[in-house]
């Protein structure tokens, strides 16, 4: 029989005082918030660069979508700011995890509904679940799910994972895409036009999609969450997300009141922070600001020396200054970014040195090195792309740059299998797991190349598996050594992220999550 510590047995978590009940305590209903001060109404207006893929979190690409549909959905098992289980404000108010055999148990949250008013229970978690697993749906997170062998409804409240195995990293995984709860009713009736109009639990329903252009949500009247003091949540009446690509428009619009929040462009952070208008959150290692990501399966990047000779040619404080105004942090590690537990600044990395980068070019055997990488239509990462050919052509490989938006260019890489090179941005997912499954595993959406390795498929297993934080630790140090030495994924910079608003925009505090993406249900508006 395995063994694990007593406190591991038995993972019981009770949420007390929040279950649900029958009375109207709605928004619309209450004579004023509970806490003085907090007000209810008014519409959010937010800037952000990027557009969704998808509004659907099991079939978006792209991690910028999650400034979408974390608003628009709730997780099976939320967390807090530490990547902690946090059952206040998940949809399992409790699990049970057992060994010999292996599975959880979640006791879902009672009375709640989705927007289209269809029950949330324990058939609408199996079909979620089994929607992921089934490989024609290309669900994003399939690869870290796939430990879940099956689901059972245990009673209309309580669910069962039947595990293949041990599961460590699973309560963490299902606080991101995983988790999401999607109505299984909306996604029959619209089938392929469910991404742009999906059903979740959360605090806001999607109203209005222009595509490319803006996302326009507006308050659940029947949501189910309340802040720590009470207050039934959302705050907000309305949110509009804007697409908002050029970054001195952007800056400007938040400066004379057209948008009321943003996460500030890099040139920009200076000037708002002397002006007392504006609050900022800051936080480091919010994202990765600039990574660069191989098909390992694709001539000439196939070959090893010639990864190593392009990633030993790229000076990250010449691109830090030049794009980024100096406001990043040059990465000391894999994509497990500072502040992650996994982060191991002491490994051995590939750092600038140009005797080294024309070393391993000779060793490759290669001759004329030429490809075209892909990069995203952001106006960061552009001008990063132009810099980095620039570094390659001084050791003598040519690299061709398409421009694509991000959704384009994100399937044209990993699953259209068209580049070797993907000069990128990559979210915070402090979760290890998340990035170990998803994009070295063999069978993983972000592993372009697909090739099968035995060795690393063995060590995610393993580390998703183990329940021990420092068991854990152990695993992906390794594994992130490997990847970096054979360079799949090579960070070249990390992100800090600095959210701006004026002083109107209330609880700014709570606007960054744990994966540096913004969560509006406790923002609420002064009048």
């Amino acid at each position: 029989m395995k063994t694990a510590p007593l406190a591991l047995l038995t993972v019981l978590l009770v949420l007390a005082g929040c279950g649900s009940d029958s009375r109207d305590d709605s928004p619309a209903a209450e004579a004023k918030p509970r806490v003085p001060g907090s007000q209810y109404g008014g519409h959010l207006r937010v800037g952000y660069a990027i557009e969704p893929t998808s509004l659907d979190a099991v079939l978006g690409r792209s991690g910028g979508d999650a400034y979408y549909w974390r608003q628009i959905f709730d997780q099976l098992v939320d967390a807090d700011p530490g990547l902690e289980p946090r059952p206040e404000t998940s949809l399992a108010t409790r699990w049970e995890i057992a060994y010999d055999p292996d599975s959880i148990t979640f006791y879902l949250r009672e009375g709640v509904v989705f927007h289209d008013g269809t029950p949330f229970n324990s058939e609408a978690v199996k079909i979620n679940v089994e929607r992921i697993l089934d490989p024609a749906t290309k669900a994003t997170p399939r690869a870290s799910m796939t430990v879940i062998e099956s689901v059972d409804v245990v009673a209309e409240h309580v669910v069962r994972f039947n595990l293949k195995g041990p599961w460590g990293a699973g309560l963490n995984m299902l606080a991101d895409r995983g988790g999401v709860m999607n109505s299984p009713a909306m996604i029959e009736q619209l089938g392929p036009d469910y991404g742009w109009m999906p059903s979740g639990t959360g605090p806001f329903k999607v109203n209005k999609v222009i595509t490319g252009t803006s996302v326009h949500l507006v308050r659940n009247e029947h949501y189910w969450g309340r802040d720590a003091d009470g207050n039934r949540l959302p705050f907000l009446d309305e949110v509009t997300i804007r697409v908002i690509r050029d970054e001195t428009v952007l800056a400007s619009a938040l400066r004379t009141g057209e948008i009321d929040l943003a996460y500030l462009p890099y040139k920009e952070v200076a000037s708002f922070s002397r002006d007392d208008r504006f609050a900022i959150e800051k936080m480091d290692g919010g994202s990765i600001a600039l990574v660069l990501t191989f098909n390992v399966d694709f001539p000439p990047l196939d070959n090893v020396d010639v990864r190593r000779a392009i990633v030993h040619a790229i000076r990250p404080d010449v691109i830090n200054r030049a794009i980024f105004f100096n406001k990043v942090i040059e990465a000391d590690s894999g994509m497990w970014p500072i502040g992650a537990w996994a982060h191991d600044p002491d490994v051995q990395r590939p750092t600038y040195d140009p005797d080294k980068a024309r070393e391993f070019l000779r060793r490759s055997g290669v001759q004329d090195v030429e490809f075209t990488a892909v990069t995203n239509n952001s106006p960061v990462l552009v001008p990063t792309a132009e810099i980095v050919r620039a570094m390659l052509k001084d050791i003598g490989i040519t690299m061709n740059i398409d421009v694509l938006n991000t959704g384009a260019a994100t399937e044209s890489f990993f699953h259209g299998q068209k580049y070797g090179l993907y000069v990128t941005s990559w979210s915070r997912y402090p979760e290890p797991d998340w990035v170990a499954s998803l994009a070295y595993k063999s069978d993983g959406y972000y592993n372009a190349g697909n090739v099968l390795r035995p060795d690393i498929d063995e060590m995610v297993q393993l580390g998703a598996s183990l329940y021990g934080i420092d068991d854990r630790r152990r695993v992906y140090h390794e594994l992130n050594a490997l990847v970096l030495d054979e360079a799949w994924f090579v960070p070249m910079l990390y992100g800090v992220t600095h959210a701006a608003a004026p002083a109107r925009v209330r609880n700014l505090d709570t606007l960054i999550g744990w994966d540096g993406k913004m969560n509006l249900r406790q923002i609420w508006l002064e009048p």
